[in-house]
C-alpha cells in the first residue's frame, strides 16, 4: 500500500515538472521557430565576434589552430554556467502566481527551469561544436570523458548559485544588482580568452579560486589532447557548487512562507 501510494506521487510529481516545462517553453520561446533560434545565435555570435576582435590581435589562438573552437570550447562551457544560474534564480519571481496551487512547490519551479535551460544549452553546444568540428581543421580530437564532466561541473554550479540566489533576490533587490555588478567581469578571469598556465605565478593563485576557470579548462582538455590542466580540482568544483546548492535549499525550506508573502 504504502509502495503504491509513493509510486502516485511520483508519479503526480513528474506530471507537476513535465506542465511546468513546457509552460516554460512556450513562455520563454514561444510557439515558433525564432525563439529557439536566438537561443542558438545568442552564443554563436558571441564566438564570431571573439573569434574576429582576437584574429586581429595574434596570429594562433593559445591552443589548436582555430580560433572559433578555442573560443567556443571555452565560451559555451562559461555560457551552461550563466545560463542556467540567471534563469534558476528567476524561478520563484516569474512563478509566483503558480505556487498557490498545493501540488506545485518553489522547487519544482526550480527544477523545471533547470532541466529545460540544461537541455537547451547542451542541444546549443552541440550543434555549434558539432558543426565547427564538421566544417574547421581545427586539430582536436573529442574526449566525452571531460566534455560531460565539465558540462555537469558549469550545471552544478549554474543550479547551486542560482537556487541560493533565488532565495536571496527575492529578499533584496540590491542584492540582485549588486550581484549583476559583480558577476559581469566572471567572463574576463574564467579562461575563455587565456589558458590558466599563461598568467603570472601570483594572478594563477587568485584565479584558481574561480571554480569557472576548471570548469573551462576541463572543457578544453576535452578536444584538445595534448593540454593537461593540471591544476583542475574536482573536489573544490562540487564543494562550490553542492555548497551553494545545500545552502539554497535549506533557505527555501526555512523562508519558504516569507518568500510567499514578499
Amino acid at each position: 500500500m504504502k509502495a503504491t501510494r509513493a509510486a502516485s506521487r511520483f508519479e503526480i510529481q513528474i506530471r507537476v515538472l513535465f506542465a511546468l516545462i513546457m509552460r516554460e517553453m512556450t513562455t520563454r520561446f514561444g510557439r515558433s521557430a525564432g525563439g529557439y533560434a536566438w537561443a542558438l545565435l545568442e552564443p554563436a555570435g558571441t564566438v564570431a565576434i571573439l573569434t574576429l576582435v582576437f584574429s586581429q590581435l595574434t596570429r594562433q589562438p593559445p591552443l589548436g589552430s582555430s580560433f572559433p573552437m578555442y573560443f567556443a570550447t571555452g565560451y559555451l562551457a562559461f555560457h551552461i554556467y550563466m545560463d542556467i544560474s540567471r534563469t534558476v534564480s528567476a524561478s520563484v519571481k516569474v512563478n509566483r502566481a503558480l505556487l498557490t496551487f498545493p501540488r506545485v512547490t518553489m522547487l519544482d519551479t526550480i527544477i523545471a527551469r533547470f532541466l529545460l535551460q540544461l537541455f537547451t544549452t547542451i542541444a546549443v553546444f552541440a550543434i555549434i561544436i558539432g558543426g565547427f568540428m564538421v566544417v574547421i581543421d581545427a586539430q582536436t580530437r573529442l574526449d566525452l570523458r571531460y566534455v560531460i564532466a565539465a558540462i555537469f561541473y558549469a550545471a552544478l554550479m549554474g543550479l547551486g548559485v542560482g537556487t541560493l540566489n533565488c532565495v536571496l533576490f527575492t529578499f533584496s533587490p540590491t542584492w540582485e544588482r549588486v550581484f549583476a555588478v559583480i558577476n559581469r567581469p566572471m567572463m574576463l578571469i574564467s579562461g575563455i580568452f587565456f589558458n590558466f598556465e599563461s598568467m603570472p605565478r601570483d594572478i594563477r593563485d587568485l584565479l584558481w579560486w574561480n571554480p569557472l576557470i576548471h570548469v573551462t579548462a576541463t572543457m578544453r582538455r576535452g578536444f584538445y589532447p595534448y593540454y593537461d590542466p593540471t591544476f583542475v580540482s574536482p573536489v573544490f568544483i562540487l564543494l562550490a557548487g553542492l555548497g551553494a546548492l545545500m545552502l539554497g535549499v535549506l533557505l527555501l525550506r526555512v523562508l519558504r512562507a516569507r518568500m510567499l508573502e514578499e
